[in-house]
Parts: structure tokens; sequence; C-alpha cells
């Protein structure tokens, strides 16, 4: 089972992101995704929501450079998470710069809701610089929806078993994996929101989904600096999805 570990870049300082990336660089983990900073990230819930205003006062291109290429160098794959509204006036301009700092691809939470009309447009640009789009549903996400971004991207999906990250809500777990499972065939699936124990990551293992994406259980202990609350909790995460 594949991990992906999110971070919105760099909270909550540059320095104290860094010393935190840095810890997980030698584990066993695939993916890094990176949250560009935004002044209305409106599909995260309130951990993750809360980390964009001093992020977005540490950001920097040139700090994200450096971060993208020391996780590449692992042979870990960095994606950035970006709200369109970042880049509704220049998309082109923005995914180049996206290509330069050395991104593998991008996640876009909000393409196919405020952005739905330009899904097709986008997808192609983001495609044009040799970025991969990475589709983003959740269990609302209409089949015929989910279809038509399959039948334009080529990679593994995002997949949210929450309306949104911190928000809980019954979940039925193994109708949600056959549903999604049989819309996507054999595409690989990373399963995020709501993830932060051990009992679900088996649960959702058991089902079949190939992988899980964490963040907000990861926020608390860069805030208050404990590098011993982190390391437990990746290593957790580590155990059970390649242990």
């Amino acid at each position: 089972m594949k991990l992906a570990l999110y971070f919105t870049f760099p909270y909550p300082s540059g320095e104290t992101f860094n010393k935190f990336l840095n810890r997980t660089m030698p584990l066993n983990y695939e993916y890094v995704e990176l949250g560009i900073p935004t002044e209305h990230p409106y599909y995260d819930g309130p951990v993750i929501r809360k980390t964009h205003g001093r992020a977005r006062e540490e950001f920097s291109m040139e700090l994200l450079k450096d971060t993208v290429q020391t996780i590449r160098e692992t042979g870990k794959k960095a994606y950035a998470l970006v709200y369109c509204n970042l880049f509704e006036n220049d998309a082109d301009g923005f995914m180049s710069s996206m290509k330069d700092a050395g991104f593998n691809g991008m996640i876009l939470p909000d393409l196919l809701t405020d952005y739905y009309s330009m899904r097709r447009s986008i997808a192609s640009t983001v495609s044009s610089h040799g970025l991969e789009l990475i589709p983003f549903f959740n269990s609302t996400t209409p089949d015929s929806v989910i279809k038509e971004i399959l039948s334009l991207t080529h990679s593994w999906i995002y997949f949210g078993l929450q309306p949104s990250t911190g928000i809980r809500v019954p979940l039925d777990i193994q109708s949600m994996y056959g549903r999604i499972r049989n819309l996507c065939g054999e595409r690989e699936i990373i399963v995020g929101f709501g993830i932060n124990n051990a009992g679900i990551i088996r649960d959702l293992r058991k089902v079949g989904f190939d992988g899980i994406a964490v963040g907000s259980a990861l926020i608390d202990s860069m805030e208050k600096n404990d590098t011993v609350a982190f390391d437990s909790e990746i290593k957790m995460l580590e155990s059970e999805t390649h242990g």
C-alpha cells in the first residue's frame, strides 16, 4: 500500500517545515503533496485551512524549488495541491512555474466544482507542460464526471473519503470502494480525508484501496515542534502501509 504525505508549504515556517520534512526523507513512502497556500482554501477542513495564512507569509518560489528538489532526489514524487483561483488568469504561466519548480504533477481540489467549465482547457494546459493531472474525486462526484476526467488523464487518483479534511461523516467503505473501483478500473486509487489511525488504514487496505494520503494528523506535532510525536505518527503510517 502506498503512502502520500501532505504538507501546506511552508507551514509553520520555512525552517520548521524543512526540519520536519527532512525527517521523513529516509523513510519508505512514495508521494509528497505540497499545498500551495491561498487566501481562500475553502475545501480544506479547519485544521488545514488555518495553516494557509502563515504559510502565505513564509512562501517563496526559491524555497519551493529547493524543497521539491530535495524530495525528488530521494526518489519520491512531488505534487502541488493548488486551488484554481491562484492561476485562473494565467494558467499557462502558473503551470510553467510549477514545472520549473520540479513538480511531477498537480492536484486541483476545486477544478470539478468552481471551475468545471474550464476542466478541459486546464487539463490540456497541465498536460502541455509535462505535468500529471491527478483526478480529485469524492463520494458526491457524479459517475459521468469521473468517466470524463479519467479519459483526460492517465495518473493515479485522489479519492476523498470525507467531504473535506477534518470533517467526519459515517462511511460505508466497502460500497464506496466498489463504486470507485468499478469506475476507475485498474487505476491506482489513493484515499485521503479522515485517515488518522491504524484501524482505518487496515480497513482501507483490506477492501482494496492502493494507498492513503495523510496531512491533518501531522500538523499538531509540527506546530508544537514535537519531533517525538511526529516521528511516532510517521513510523505508524509507514508500518501500516509498508510493514
